[in-house]
């Protein structure tokens, strides 16, 4: 079943109050990201939300102070099965599978189970999107993310549309470069600190505590620990915890370049319009390097006119994740400008497709007026 998100009116009347989401943290930080940020946006809704997270830790690592005490919004852990009475509206983040038990009883309360999946740029997303599911015996349907009016659209909120533009003068005034630095183990960190090396400015890089750090650590011969500041000629290096999605957004609108890793940062990086470098998930028989190179043949499709940049934009982010193109590349500094300006206009287009969250609720209206 093919639901577009622009034939579908503006979101009207929400006909449900009420929504658990399920999130099954595998990649940290990634997943449990995008569960928390879409329980915000949708309690923005005045929807009661109540997020169900299995690696509370991770979580309240990135919740700030409003998330604490929204009262539209409550996290727990996973919920003991005999005491659960699920709501009218379930959400699997990416998919995750729940025990029997508690599928037995979204089965009696006859719950809508929204599948949601993983964010793929690959084609068989349109084709999957909206479709039914008959998973467990559930109501269910598959709802996916993604970069086209046929599929659910990114997060995004009018907040960080707002923080953008009022951070864009400030940026004009910087006289360093400024990049973000969150990965995953990585040694092709290497090639982008010599490139960053180079400058004429001063150039200072934030690197998140964690996997990140480790990278330059051991590529710099450190032992810099958060709230560390280390500088060595025209290069500062500032080590950081992990921050509030809050936070980490205004690092991703003050940098000139991003470095980030999984789906939940590469999402805010491009919403941001800011040059990325994207580390992606590794996973079997290189299905993410097939990921990655869809992502830019989907850039290239709706921005036809920086095909050939987005074909060095592309080149950038195979090698940064290990693949040896033997492409002849700019030099990184002196095309940051250009990189610039295609991610501007990325983000546009993603701006103009609506929220996920909006889309999920014209999409939830859609499927259960239809079945009432």
């Amino acid at each position: 079943m093919f639901f577009s998100n622009q034939s579908s009116g503006g979101l009207g009347k929400v006909n449900y109050k009420k929504y658990d989401i399920f999130c099954d943290v595998i990649d940290n930080y990634g997943d449990a990201g995008f569960s928390l940020r879409l329980a915000r946006t949708l309690s923005e809704k005045d929807i009661e939300v109540r997020l169900f997270c299995n690696n509370l830790e991770t979580l309240y690592t990135i919740t700030d102070r409003q998330d604490l005490s929204n009262q539209l919004l409550k996290i727990s852990t996973w919920p003991v099965c005999e005491s659960y009475q699920p709501s009218d509206i379930v959400i699997e983040a990416f998919s995750c599978r729940l025990p029997d038990i508690l599928n037995k009883k979204l089965r009696e309360n006859r719950s809508l189970v929204i599948e949601l999946e993983y964010l793929t740029a690959e084609k068989f997303a349109e084709d999957c999107h909206g479709l039914s599911s008959s998973a467990d015996g559930l109501n269910s349907y598959f709802f996916f993310p993604g970069f086209s009016n046929k599929t659910g659209g990114l997060i995004f909120e009018q907040k960080l549309l707002n923080k953008k533009r009022s951070l864009e003068e400030h940026i004009h005034q910087q006289t360093k470069i400024n990049v973000s630095l969150f990965s995953y183990k990585n040694h092709n960190i290497t090639k982008i600190i010599n490139n960053l090396l180079k400058a004429k400015a001063g150039v200072k890089i934030t690197v998140f505590k964690g996997l990140a750090l480790d990278n330059v650590n051991n590529i710099l011969n450190l032992n810099l620990k958060p709230g560390d500041q280390h500088i060595s000629g025209n290069l500062e290096l500032k080590a950081v915890a992990m921050c509030n999605q809050n936070e980490y957004d205004e690092i991703l609108l003050s940098s000139d370049l991003n470095c980030v890793r999984g789906e939940e940062s590469v999402v805010r990086a491009m919403l941001c319009g800011k040059p990325f470098l994207w580390h992606i998930y590794p996973q079997s028989e290189q299905a993410h390097i097939t990921k990655l190179n869809s992502l830019f043949d989907r850039m290239s499709e709706y921005l036809p006119e920086y095909q050939h940049d987005i074909e060095i934009i592309r080149t950038f982010n195979l090698e940064y994740n290990g693949v040896e193109t033997k492409q002849h590349l700019p030099p990184l500094l002196e095309f940051l400008p250009k990189w610039k300006q295609v991610c501007d206009k990325w983000s546009l287009h993603l701006i103009k497709l609506g929220s996920l969250t909006d889309n999920l609720i014209k999409f939830i209206n859609f499927i259960t007026s239809k079945n009432s």
